[in-house]
């Protein structure tokens, strides 16, 4: 049965260190002592690797025992860098897979998730995940709301395509006015300012985000629809399970969950924030020093003033190039 007691944090770092410094703490703040972190390092020798690579080690140094530093030394497509850190480094059963970008926002919200999972049937559950904002199905949902419909109206007033064309697996969608599409590269991963429209209603209002939340329950996400996982907890055995020969991890589980009819169950009132997509993330940067004033760290933050040290790391690039 799973329980805290045999459950451990796995969140996969790259080299966006400003919002990894955000991610990892909150996870440190809102989880419990007891439940071991691991910190992957999955992009060695990006640029801006080897500093996600310092506040690994910095972070697994001070919290000794209870943060965990795997550092592979290489970059990697993400799913194998978490292959080898469930075959070879984590013993717990069930982990708990978080995004470097993507952080909780409440203190219970590991315990909610454990929660609905042992509610599932344990032969149909694939992973629960909760309401991630900045992410197709979170902002679908949230735009849903009656607190967020009309706004969001006014500004989607037209249709527009979703999706991307990946042969025999994504077409392009038609989305109409006024709809938020829910799936795989899903409305809100293409328009940054939408991003920084939910971000404002959300990320920067967290007690407005919980109470938009609070009244939501767990729900089942349709398998057949890719879903974005910035969140999710699952059995270690489901990652072999889902292996296909591919390198996305979120293909792999969208084609196992819906070939074997398996059960993604979304905690609605557990509510998550994912900073940005690829396509958006240079239209977001400036959004950074609010979320962290908004999130204030319990512990002094490794870097005090971002904009002098990235602009000092381009001074170093530059020489190293």
């Amino acid at each position: 049965m799973i329980s805290l007691s045999n459950t451990a944090i796995l969140i996969l770092t790259c080299n966006d260190f400003e919002a990894l410094d955000i991610t990892i703490s909150q996870v440190l703040a809102t989880t419990p002592q007891s439940v071991p972190i691991y910190l992957l390092s999955n992009c060695h020798g990006l640029p801006g690797a080897d500093i996600c690579e310092d506040m690994c080690r910095f972070t697994s140094r001070q919290n000794y025992g209870r943060v965990h530093w795997l550092n592979p030394m290489k970059a990697q497509p993400a799913f194998f860098g978490i292959q080898d850190a469930i075959e070879n480094h984590i013993d717990a059963e069930y982990i708990l897979k978080l995004d470097d970008d993507a952080f909780p926002i409440t203190s219970g919200w590991l315990e909610g998730m454990i929660e609905t999972y042992a509610e599932q049937d344990p032969d149909k559950i694939a992973y629960v995940s909760g309401l991630v904002n900045n992410n197709p199905y979170g902002f679908h949902r949230l735009t849903s709301l009656p607190e967020l419909q009309d706004t969001y109206a006014g500004i989607m007033k037209h249709s527009h395509i979703a999706g991307e064309y990946v042969p025999g697996y994504q077409e392009f969608r038609i989305t109409a006015p006024g709809a938020a599409d829910p799936g795989g590269w899903g409305t809100v991963w293409q328009f940054p300012h939408l991003a920084r429209w939910i971000h404002e209603e959300t990320t920067l209002q967290p007690e407005r985000f919980k109470s938009l939340t609070a009244g939501l329950g767990a729900v089942e996400f349709d398998p057949s629809v890719r879903f974005s996982i910035n969140v999710m907890l699952f059995q270690r055995d489901l990652w072999s399970k889902v292996a296909t020969g591919g390198v996305d991890d979120e293909e792999m589980l969208n084609i196992y969950c819906d070939t074997n009819d398996k059960t993604i169950v979304i905690r609605e009132d557990i509510p998550f924030v994912h900073l940005y997509f690829g396509p958006q993330k240079r239209y977001l940067a400036d959004l950074l020093p609010k979320v962290r004033d908004a999130y204030p760290s319990p512990h002094p933050r490794l870097v005090a003033d971002w904009d002098a040290f990235k602009a000092n790391w381009q001074i170093e690039l530059q020489k190293k190039n």
